[in-house]
């Protein structure tokens, strides 16, 4: 993964969190540790997520970024499920932005149809 790569991956993967509601780390690369494929830290509150590219493939690249927005976010269990699967789909659509903005939002928000209004006239 190019380092050009993993600028778009940030910023796809960012929209889709913001989205969410959820805290958009920053994504820097390389960990300052030699032995580490990726690290977080939090700087002055706000997370920050280091990302070894070299030698890497490109999914093992993206899924360290999806895995630091859910441990800078603290999710876990079934939230931490739906929040990865929003994130590939971020991912899997990069080149289709609106689709993959329209559906984090369809799985987002979900609106109860209202009641069903009568129209027959009642007498008084």
């Amino acid at each position: 993964m190019t380092s050009l790569d993993f600028g778009a991956a940030a910023r796809s993967l960012a929209r889709a969190a913001h989205l969410r509601g959820l805290v958009v780390p920053v994504f820097a690369s390389p960990p300052s540790r030699r032995d580490l494929h990726r690290s977080i830290r939090r700087r002055n509150g706000s997370p920050v997520v280091s990302i070894r590219l070299g030698d890497r493939p490109r999914g093992a690249v993206l899924a360290d970024m999806i895995e630091g927005i859910v441990v800078a976010n603290y999710l876990e269990d079934s939230k931490a499920d739906l929040v990865r699967s929003a994130l590939w789909l971020a991912i899997d659509g990069e080149g289709e932005e609106d689709d993959a903005s329209t559906l984090t939002l369809r799985t987002e928000v979900a609106v109860a149809a209202p009641p069903p209004v009568s129209t027959k006239a009642v007498a008084a």
